[in-house]
């Protein structure tokens, strides 16, 4: 996906507010942001937005020195949701259908991200998700593919999210070997290895690693990684960085995520808040 004049104010504030969970000192968010605004005002819209905003955020990095400005809020959030994850489990144990309730809640987890400049409400955005119909749902196509899959590849977003995941991981590890791919370096509040294995990841699927992007920027990925995107029966791609980066990419992807970015929503065609789970089928 390519990027839109409205991504540069987004990232612009992105930067700010980046620079701010670092440091109250006025004199180094003025220095990021006019750093930033230099970069900015050449940059090509044919990129993706992962792409620039890799870039963004290696500013805030080398005027602050600080390489995880969102670490705090990982693991404030990783520990809220692993406090919720027997409300989660109930949930589908109640439920009429285990499988598709689990994959409304692991899109309900899509709302904890600080990159897109959102309030994060989790309960009401789980309450919300439960009741309303998917605006994009490929759901049939979802199971059919699990069911003839050998191999699936979970790209992850969000630290505390990954609870959210673990709860669809469960549900789904009895069709296929698993490999769920995470952050190589931190980078806003995307999960890490880290993260991941605090969530419990590790023991339902190999963890690998991707790059140090938002997103999942396959030419900043090792070739291993590469191999494995290309080779899975299945991919599953949970948020909006890694919709933005793979939604051109050829492969049996499924896209989960809340449409929380005007750009986004648009792309789909859908209304800003709206649950996906879209199938993108591109032939290899």
């Amino acid at each position: 996906m390519k990027s839109k004049l409205e991504c540069i104010p987004c990232l612009l504030k992105q930067s700010l507010n980046a620079a701010e969970m670092v440091t109250d000192d006025q004199v180094v968010h003025e220095k990021v942001l006019k750093l930033v605004m230099k970069e900015l005002l050449d940059v090509p819209l044919g990129r993706s937005p992962p792409t620039i905003a890799h870039t963004v955020y290696s500013i805030v990095h080398d005027v602050t020195g600080c390489d995880d400005p969102y670490k705090d809020l990982k693991v404030k959030y990783n520990g809220i949701a692993m406090g919720m994850y027997p409300c989660l489990k109930g949930i589908v144990d109640d439920s009429e259908d285990r499988l598709f309730t689990a994959v409304k809640l692991a899109i309900a987890g899509n709302i904890i991200d600080f990159g897109a400049n959102i309030q994060v409400n989790i309960k009401k955005t789980i309450k919300d998700t439960l009741s309303r119909d998917f605006a994009i749902n490929d759901y049939p196509s979802f199971v059919k593919s699990l069911e003839e899959s050998e191999s699936i590849l979970y790209l992850a977003d969000n630290a505390g999210e990954v609870v959210f995941d673990r709860v669809l991981l469960e549900e789904i590890q009895e069709y296929a070997d698993i490999v769920y791919a995470v952050k190589k370096e931190p980078i806003i509040n995307d999960a890490t290895m880290e993260d991941a294995i605090f969530c419990g990841i590790d023991s339902l699927a190999e963890i690998v690693t991707t790059a140090d992007t938002p997103g999942t920027i396959l030419e900043r990925c090792d070739q291993e990684f590469v191999d494995t995107f290309r080779s899975s029966d299945m991919i599953i791609s949970k948020g909006q960085g890694n919709y933005e980066s793979i939604s051109e990419e050829p492969g049996n992807i499924f896209f989960m995520l809340l449409a929380k970015c005007p750009v986004i929503a648009a792309d789909l065609g859908v209304e800003i808040g709206c649950a996906v789970l879209k199938r993108a089928v591109q032939v290899r």
